[in-house]
């Protein structure tokens, strides 16, 4: 049931690279350019941020899934600051979907922490604002609303066409929390958590989530958080668990990927993105230590 990865290492060169305001990079998501771009810098694009202010949305490019990868000249390209749509302390967590409705590229983002924004691009590189999708005002009890995914996904009673998942501060613990769209533009909200921390583990706190469907069964990838103590730092796995086909259910089925996978004495292995290339699927995320990690890539045949 669950897969087996093969660790592939780092995907950039931290050392090269020209906007590193932070030295932490998180949130990896992957789109197949050349499907829907004429010109691209590459046959890939990986968009990725740092975790803390000032933040910034970032873009690489490649022509094969495993890299090499090249940093866009001009990143961020989007940053905090876009007048007169927003000037906030920070923004990240980039999450890229092709919209075939509207043949454009719909970018999902956050900023401050309360707010899910959306833009939208032809190229992948220049984006236009559209607006807020998701706050916490539509929801009971959370104060931030950060993180998200959408997926396409139908839902038989809503209608929806697509689903959010992002990760909202209910009190204090981070859960997970879904939306339905019928356009990727206006979101309906499933008021109560999806996805709590797992039963029977130390996890605290969880976010990042993924969806995919297999065999009529519908699942989340997450990550959660635990405090240890004696390193006086975050640790984090990534989890598995079940939702049904309405996202009403919350079986959780134990770990996804370890981050001993990555090594020994690594710490974090969290926002999971899968890609699917051919015969291979590619596990990307953050590795390293809390604010201090960089994007990695894990890899098995399917």
């Amino acid at each position: 049931m669950i897969p087996s990865y093969a660790y592939q290492g780092p995907v950039l060169d931290l050392s090269a690279l020209r906007y590193d305001p932070c030295h932490d990079w998180i949130f990896p998501s992957i789109i197949r350019a050349a499907d829907h771009i004429a010109s691209p810098l590459g046959r890939y694009y990986l968009y990725y941020a740092p975790h803390d202010a000032p933040g910034g949305l970032c873009l690489a490019y490649a022509d094969a899934v495993g890299g090499p990868w090249t940093e866009y000249a001009e990143n961020p390209i989007v940053a905090r600051t876009w007048l007169p749509h927003h000037d906030v302390s920070h923004i990240s967590s980039p999450h890229v979907l092709w919209m075939p409705d509207e043949q454009k590229y719909f970018l999902y983002y956050h900023g401050e922490n309360d707010t899910t924004r959306l833009a939208t691009s032809q190229d992948g590189i220049h984006f236009t604002y559209e607006g807020e999708v998701v706050t916490t005002a539509m929801y009971d009890g959370i104060t931030e609303s950060s993180y998200a995914r959408v997926f396409p996904c139908r839902h038989a009673t809503r209608g929806a066409c697509y689903v959010m998942l992002f990760m909202g501060n209910n009190a204090g613990t981070r859960r997970i929390y879904a939306a339905w769209s019928q356009d990727g533009r206006t979101f309906e909200s499933q008021r109560t958590p999806l996805i709590n921390p797992p039963p029977g583990t130390n996890v605290t706190q969880v976010g990042a989530p993924w969806y995919f469907a297999k065999d009529g069964r519908h699942f989340v990838i997450f990550h959660g958080d635990q405090t240890d103590a004696r390193l006086n730092n975050v640790i984090t796995d990534m989890y598995l668990a079940e939702v049904g086909a309405d996202f009403t259910e919350e079986k959780h089925l134990g770990f996804y990927y370890r981050r001993e996978e990555v090594s020994p004495e690594n710490m974090r292995a969290s926002d999971p993105c899968l890609f699917q290339d051919g015969e291979d699927e590619w596990l990307f995320m953050s590795v390293g230590a809390r604010l201090d990690q960089h994007i990695a890539a894990a890899r098995r045949r399917i």
